[in-house]
């Protein structure tokens, strides 16, 4: 118990570094709208406001409670720099204090709405200051009650993903953003959405930087920075902020594939910086959930820098990861005693980790799933381990080791004292040219 109240304290104590680093300490009331230019359009609180034409706000706008949706295609929004408040105060709630009905944040500062029956494409929001939200931007795509069934029921389910690709919104750009703060996601890209964009931009102290979900293809992230997220989240049936024992990502590629990462800089999240995972289709009994069947591959993540983070790019997040709260639908690797151990089958395979840097990472690329490519990567600063390639549950339990990492053209010079790579658990297969030191899979292996 002991143990337990010192682990609280100490993430509590980190979760309230993090608001005073974002100057988030002093509170104030004061509805900034009303201290706005003549000339800015007169939103009031709680106001969803409709666009449907390109839109260029004035120099020095600032809004509390303000919503905006955007439902039609070939639209620019451009804030103009203007500060958007989900909250209508200037620091969010203490953990565990429920925030009022009427004074919790709203979901999102954006909603752009496509559906089967109507689609949106082209549509690019730039320049906007968004924090205390629950989410900062929410690209949605609205399915059938059929569809909805189908899939449920796994019904021609290949078949009707890629048709829903189709369907979904295309090309949608956040450009310039700064998403700071805000209680959960800062970008929510939904189901099947392909050729997102987000560029230029600054993602920080949110509870997940992106999400990318199930289904979803093409996407490009780059040139951005994600700083201090994952360490905080939100509940929204209780209104109350929450301390995350369980550390969260920048970056979630759940089911996620053909992305690519390109140029950003990640620096100490709370968890680490990318994870990409198959969903074990969580709550699976609820009529709302869906399974999931892309897996998170062909990702390429490159050209980045990772400083300060405790994990860097981790293949296959969930493969060893006990689920047993999370209950999947996914078939069951294994149970242990008493029903309380579950592990899950995880799949990403086929990713590529190229020329990034990673300086200063505890562990900067985890490897838990078959044919992934390791190369042209920099390993700089104070590190545990530079590479672990292994899996114990599916290895132990369906004789299946980690097989087919390429591992090519890396410079290893951090200063770890222990092996610069770890092939664990019976990995094969790997494939070991022209790093820097040499690499030998003797000199490399651990129990």
């Amino acid at each position: 118990m002991k143990y337990r109240l010192a682990i609280i304290l100490l993430v509590l104590l980190s979760a309230c570094k993090v608001d005073e680093e974002l100057g988030l300490t002093e509170e104030t009331r004061i509805a900034i709208q009303n201290e706005n230019p003549d000339d800015c359009p007169n939103w009031k609180s709680n106001e969803m406001v409709t666009i449907t034409e390109n839109t260029t706000l004035p120099s020095g706008c600032r809004y509390d409670r303000v919503r905006f949706e955007i439902t039609r295609s070939d639209v620019v929004f451009d804030c103009n720099n203007a500060i958007l408040n989900g909250l209508g105060k200037t620091k969010r709630n203490t953990f565990f204090l429920a925030y009022k009905q009427e004074e919790a944040p709203l979901l999102a500062a954006f909603f752009i709405r496509g559906s089967e029956d109507d689609f949106i494409e082209n549509v690019t929001i730039k320049n906007c200051n968004i924090s205390y939200y629950i989410n900062g931007v929410n690209v949605n795509f609205g399915l059938k009650e059929s569809t909805h069934h189908n899939l449920k029921n796994n019904i021609n389910v290949a078949a009707l993903e890629d048709h829903l690709r189709t369907l979904s919104p295309h090309n949608i750009q956040l450009e310039n953003m700064n998403i700071t703060a805000n209680h959960k996601t800062a970008i929510y890209i939904q189901r099947y959405i392909t050729d997102f964009k987000l560029k230029d931009s600054t993602i920080k102290a949110n509870d997940i930087g992106i999400y990318l979900e199930s289904g979803t293809k093409n996407n490009l992230i780059s040139n951005t920075t994600f700083s201090k997220n994952g360490e905080t989240t939100y509940d929204l049936a209780s209104r109350k902020r929450k301390l995350r024992i369980k550390k969260r990502e920048a970056i979630a590629i759940d089911s996620s594939a053909y992305n690519t990462i390109i140029g950003n800089t990640f620096i100490n999240n709370a968890g680490g910086a990318i994870f990409l995972y198959k969903n074990c289709y969580e709550n699976y009994k609820d009529e709302s959930s869906l399974p999931r069947i892309q897996h998170s591959s062909f990702n390429i993540i490159e050209n980045n820098t990772f400083s300060d983070e405790r994990k860097g790019v981790w293949i296959a997040s969930r493969q060893s990861r006990e689920m047993e709260n999370f209950n999947c639908g996914d078939p069951l690797v294994i149970v242990g005693e008493d029903n309380d151990d579950k592990y899950y089958e995880d799949f990403s395979r086929n990713n590529q980790i190229v020329s990034n840097v990673f300086n200063g990472v505890e562990k900067s690329i985890i490897v838990e799933d078959d044919n992934n490519i390791i190369s042209n990567n920099t390993f700089t600063g104070e590190s545990r381990v530079d590479l672990i390639i292994g899996t114990e549950i599916r290895s132990t339990y369906l004789n299946h080791p980690v097989k087919n990492t390429v591992v090519e053209n890396n410079t290893f010079n951090s200063t770890a004292t222990t092996s610069h790579v770890r092939i664990l658990h019976g990995s094969t297969g790997s494939v070991f040219n022209k790093n820097s030191p040499a690499i030998s899979i003797e000199e490399s292996t651990e129990k």
